[in-house]
């Protein structure tokens, strides 16, 4: 349909974004706020069948805060906390969807000022951010999109050099806060201090390291996997077994093309390191390291983990524009990124729920 051309419009603003020289800060806040309308004002009822599950839980599960204690609910606490609040406020999915849309726009804003990038570069990783990957997690509602922004927030309050006092705390209070929006954040408890001891390690022998486990693992692996997956689940019980898999769920098989775009990015970003200052490269190298090994599992848990590490591939994709040092060939690389992330969108908006988001309609106003 004839509305792709919005989605492939806002891709665009924001791309353009990156060559403001003056006020790319004005520039970037004000991208943030047409994403805020153009998901707030987007209409509920059009999403795939994740949004379907949540607008009935929304209809026929949650109650009013005042009700709030007496109810046992399906889904994790701070997302049905939110629910509630919203229908408390109005009991309309409208009022959910605009709390929803601020908190999310809200968090990403926050994430974008964590990443220490010039203000035209965070504008290049919304554009990524935006292809690859944004309709999907925020125009579902998506409980783990919170989920995801939180701990983005936790991995960028790691630095290179040094850890700012107090800052170890909040990491782990926001991959709590997290884990209230989605349970598999939990094991970025284990993850987090991982990130902090990596960091030290040579940059070229990470990369290996990663390279070979991670095609290992995709060529070899994936058989022991799923049998220490269902051991795991076995021992653990019923419990434990819901961070493993959610009941329902189909294991599909590593996309490799996928796979192939995040390793081609991860290995342009380690060849590029050298070619420019930033406060974060090694902890973003490793980030990128651990998104590389969960994208190589076909185990539902690590396509969860996967999401959490992603901000890692997205900068990566940003600085890689760094290979190039002559300006005119990072000019011609810049047309080709743009490109191929409008064709990622295009073929994103074609494939995710059959389609359903190549039809933007804005909700209803009476």
């Amino acid at each position: 349909s004839d509305d792709m051309v919005y989605y492939l419009g806002v891709a665009t603003l924001i791309f353009m974004g990156y060559f403001t020289s003056k006020n790319s800060d004005k520039y970037l806040n004000f991208m943030l706020c047409i994403l805020f309308m153009f998901i707030a004002l987007h209409n509920p009822y059009l999403t795939g069948t994740d949004g379907r599950s949540y607008r009935a839980y929304f209809k026929t599960h949650i109650p009013t805060l005042s009700h709030f204690s007496e109810y046992n609910h399906t889904y994790e606490i701070g997302y049905t906390l939110l629910n509630s609040l919203a229908k408390t406020i109005h009991n309309n999915y409208f009022t959910f969807q605009l709390i929803y849309s601020f908190i999310a726009i809200f968090l990403l804003g926050l994430v974008l000022k964590k990443t220490k990038l010039a203000d035209q570069e965070k504008l290049l990783l919304l554009f990524v951010y935006f292809c690859y990957r944004f309709f999907q997690n925020n125009m579902e509602f998506l409980r783990q999109n919170i989920a995801i922004l939180l701990i983005w927030l936790a991995v960028l309050s790691v630095n290179d050099y040094y850890q700012e006092k107090g800052k170890d705390k909040i990491k782990y209070l926001l991959t709590i806060i997290a884990w209230t929006f989605h349970r598999s954040a939990i094991f970025n408890l284990i993850l987090l201090p991982l990130i902090e001891r990596l960091k030290r390690t040579n940059a070229k022998k990470l990369v290996i390291i990663t390279s070979v486990a991670s095609f290992g693992i995709l060529f070899l692996g994936n058989g022991v996997i799923s049998k220490i997956v269902q051991f795991a689940i076995v021992i653990g019980g019923e419990r434990y077994a819901s961070y493993l898999i959610s009941p329902g769920e189909v294991v599909l098989p590593i996309n490799l093309v996928n796979y192939g775009i995040r390793y081609v990015f991860y290995i342009m970003y380690f060849l590029s390191i050298d070619n420019y200052e930033y406060s974060k490269k090694k902890t973003i190298l490793v980030v990128a390291s651990l998104a590389i090994i969960c994208g190589s599992i076909n185990q539902n848990i690590f396509t969860r983990l996967l999401e959490y590490y992603m901000i890692g591939i997205y900068i990566a994709i940003v600085k890689s524009k760094h290979l190039m040092t002559a300006g005119r060939s990072r000019n011609l690389y810049l047309l080709i990124l743009y490109v191929a992330f409008m064709i990622i969108l295009a073929r994103n908006l074609m494939t995710v729920s059959s389609g359903t988001y190549m039809n933007y309609q804005l909700y209803p106003f009476k």
